[in-house]
């Protein structure tokens, strides 16, 4: 399996909604209500705003195919001079366990360095099991805990950094 790493374009917008829709389906099925899930996909993942944040120069928004087709994306942004902030990082879950994120990943990571930054941090709900083990398994370091508001409601998350100058 080859996984071809790319910059996301406009014409992604509903093969990235559909990866977000399955990835949150099987992340939070048992921690989130459906319903919530619903609107929470409909408040963060609005197609025009997916689309300003491929167009937005300062945010790095990349997608991950497999004989063509999306089957995960990233995005991130230098939110301090030293500082990535990962924003997103899914992957269809008909795909999870192919290094298909890690293959995503190494790209932030190699647009952070070029950015000349030390870290790359993140948020994970704390009911995100798949999310945490993956971010533990590729060297990331948990941090605080803080909340996380999704549509509404209050939910444990947790702090992940990713030291660049260790690796």
């Amino acid at each position: 399996m080859t996984v071809r790493v790319r910059e996301a374009a406009d014409d992604d917008v509903g093969a990235i909604l559909d990866v977000a829709e399955a990835a949150w389906y099987a992340a939070y099925g048992g921690a989130l209500d459906p319903s919530t899930i619903t609107a929470a996909l409909v408040e963060y993942y609005d197609p025009e705003l997916i689309e300003a944040g491929i167009d937005h120069d300062a945010i790095a928004f990349y997608v991950a195919e497999v004989d063509g087709g999306v089957v995960g994306f990233a995005s991130a942004e230098q939110t301090w001079a030293d500082e990535v902030e990962l924003h997103t990082l899914y992957v269809h879950p008909d795909r999870w366990g192919e290094g298909i994120g890690s293959v995503l990943l190494d790209r932030v990571t190699e647009w952070a360095r070029d950015a000349g930054v030390d870290r790359i941090t993140c948020g994970v709900l704390g009911d995100n099991a798949i999310g945490i083990g993956f971010f533990e398994a590729v060297g990331f370091r948990r941090g605080r805990r803080a909340d996380a508001e999704i549509v509404g409601a209050t939910h444990e998350e947790y702090e992940y950094e990713y030291d660049l100058r260790e690796t």
